[in-house]
């Protein structure tokens, strides 16, 4: 009998951990965030899996989709498969949250009698009390430290590593000896729960911030600002046995705040090959693929996640790699865009980006945009245009969608 995935997005799982109750519940716009890109699971699934929703979708858009080549699975309100689980579930399935927290563990407390054995013997199958700093930068900084250890050539210098800090005496003294810095809640991810630092003091507003995460998290992480050239991750695959597939590399960029702004769909972009060699990926990609199977992470956590990387470029001009910025335990867009690099045209690159204005709708950014870049295909692919990936004819006030060009058309 094949297993059923049932799929839910909850992109402020971080956050919930932080929290740690099982009455978490994110702000508003946090909330509207969750349930206006709530189908974005589905381009994970199969035709046999479940997307469980906040809101279903529209025939229309689900017409736009389909028509793009994708295979829509089953779609399902949360609500009603809350209340009527035995008609609705299928009788051995797998949960997969975009990620785990003691929330949705709550959440999912009534389902998990469905699922099959397979999937409640997996790590996080239910939340332990080492999840949680499983989840944490710290983890990632360890992982960092032991990478560099083994691997010193062309990657971020020593003195460069994040330090955690529990006062803010001790972040005034980096700020003493690097000048610019961020400073980075334990769980958060994203860009959120950053602060950069341009200027050598700390105001009243960042000091009242360090002081509430610090009762709240217990410490921060503290690193200097780098001259950063390019972000880019290692995609990974865990079993939760201590078995680890590399999967491959995902290209993004954020702001000037370190906030996440899209990813770049099409393979390796033309201004980052001079850096990355097929040597120095494999190099890299194996390197760090051998000290996340010495983690925690290789028997304590099953599914996909990321780990973030940086091109900078140091004091005398030297382009360096920083191997272990965070590491991302969840579905996340990085996974996202190499499920999506499988649609493109071999001749066609862009990217896919949130859209959020708030004076305007997701639906009249769509109007806009399907009359400049109209939606093409060729041999079977996503060869050109605008596509939607979220449903633009639900009046909200995030969406996400696709852009692509290719050769025979003006670079984006």
């Amino acid at each position: 009998m094949s297993i059923s995935k049932v799929f839910f997005y909850n992109p402020t799982c971080e956050i919930a951990i932080s929290n740690g109750t099982l009455s978490y519940m994110p702000n508003k716009t946090l909330t509207k965030f969750e349930q206006d890109l709530d189908l974005l699971s589905m381009y994970f699934a199969s035709e046999e899996d479940v997307i469980l929703t906040k809101q279903m979708p529209d025939s229309k858009f689900l017409r736009i989709i389909s028509d793009a080549g994708i295979k829509l699975p089953k779609i399902i309100k949360l609500s009603d498969i809350l209340l009527h689980p035995d008609s609705l579930l299928p009788n051995k399935m797998e949960l997969h949250p975009w990620g785990w927290s003691p929330r949705i563990h709550h959440i999912f407390k009534p389902l998990k009698k469905y699922c099959s054995e397979q999937f409640l013997n997996q790590p996080n199958s239910y939340w332990k009390d080492n999840h949680k700093e499983l989840y944490s930068r710290k983890t990632a900084l360890s992982v960092l430290n032991d990478f560099l250890q083994n691997n010193n050539n062309g990657y971020l210098h020593h003195d460069k590593k994040a330090i955690i800090c529990k006062s803010v005496a001790e972040i005034d003294a980096l700020i003493k000896k690097w000048k610019q810095i961020i400073i980075k809640a334990p769980w958060s991810s994203s860009g959120r729960g950053l602060q950069v630092l341009r200027y050598s003091y700390l105001n009243e507003s960042i000091t009242q911030w360090i002081k509430g995460t610090l009762e709240a998290q217990g410490y921060v992480m503290v690193e200097p600002l780098l001259n950063k050239k390019f972000d880019f991750s290692l995609q990974y695959y865990c079993d939760g046995k201590g078995n680890l597939n590399f999967l491959g590399l995902a290209f993004f960029k954020t702001n000037s705040n370190g906030q996440y702004n899209g990813n770049i769909l099409g393979g390796i972009p033309r201004e980052i090959k001079n850096f990355l060699s097929e040597q120095i990926i494999k190099e890299l990609s194996e390197g760090m693929l051998k000290e996340l199977k010495k983690s925690a992470i290789s028997d304590n956590y099953c599914g996909y996640f990321g780990v973030d990387c940086m091109i900078i470029e140091n004091e005398n001009g030297e382009s360096l790699i920083h191997p272990c910025v965070e590491i991302n335990l969840r579905y996340n867009m990085g996974t996202l865009a190499i499920i999506l690099n499988q649609y493109i045209h071999k001749n066609s690159h862009g990217s896919f980006k949130i859209n959020f204005k708030p004076k305007e709708s997701f639906d009249t950014f769509h109007d806009k945009m399907i009359k400049e870049y109209p939606f093409k295909m060729k041999d079977g692919k996503w060869f050109s245009g605008y596509l939607p990936m979220v449903s633009p004819f639900q009046n909200k006030n995030f969406g996400l969608y696709v852009l692509l060009t290719n050769k025979e058309e003006t670079v984006l």
